[in-house]
């Protein structure tokens, strides 16, 4: 579970200015993330007794959950769910627990990307009943390493731009690699990082990496419907 607004501040405390983004841009890199969370009959943010809130980061799920939660319920209610971005998930939660300090909340990770979590974990040196545990429950980012960089030249003109693409989906990232790779000399290789892993880099770097990274949303918003 992470609070990144809160999470940002308090790195900050600890960090020197001059080697940290500026929280506004730390946040920026979270507000094109798309995650689901329960809502009510009339779309409003649903807290789940004895849960909390809750962010799922793929459909897929969100629907898991659901049975599991019907079971344990023993309702019958349909189970809703909302898309909405992460920094307004976490500004939600934020709200509500100024009005409830015990407040939880859960971020249930897409079942589909923890084999290749754990397998890419056990890789970077963590023990294999480490890897299983921190993969069901958090999401982790897949990233290259080293970082790659793509050049952007708009066809219209205007500006080039520089992306540092990273995401939370195992495919997109590997097939990225390997196209890189058929090329290059040195082989890049794929490296999975933690929600915090990925706000501490953020925090701490001030170079053009961390300013150009670019976090690819687990969820399109035309697929949650």
């Amino acid at each position: 579970m992470l609070h990144i607004i809160a999470l940002i501040i308090a790195i900050l405390a600890t960090s020197p200015l001059a080697q940290a983004l500026e929280p506004k841009a730390v946040n920026s890199k979270f507000r094109n993330v798309i995650v689901l969370t329960p809502v009510d009959k009339s779309g409003e943010l649903l807290l789940l007794k004895d849960v909390g809130m809750v962010a799922f980061f793929s459909r897929l799920a969100a629907d898991q959950f659901a049975i599991r939660w019907r079971k344990s319920s023993g309702s019958e209610d349909e189970f809703r769910v909302a898309p909405l971005s992460l920094t307004q998930f976490e500004s939600a939660f934020l709200t509500a627990q100024a009005k409830d300090e015990d407040l939880a909340k859960v971020y249930v990770p897409d079942p589909a990307q923890i084999p290749a979590v754990i397998g890419l974990q056990m890789q970077q040196g963590v023990k294999a009943e480490q890897a299983r545990a921190s993969a069901q429950n958090q999401p982790y980012i897949f990233c290259p390493d080293p970082l790659i960089r793509i050049n952007i030249t708009p066809a219209a003109g205007g500006t080039p731009s520089t992306r540092v693409p990273c995401a939370f989906s195992f495919t997109s990232m590997a097939l990225l690699i390997n196209r890189i790779n058929q090329e290059a000399k040195n082989p890049t290789v794929l490296k999975a990082y933690s929600l915090q892993d990925m706000v501490n880099f953020l925090v701490e770097q001030s170079g053009e990496d961390a300013k150009n990274l670019v976090i690819a949303t687990p969820i399109e918003v035309t697929n949650t419907n």
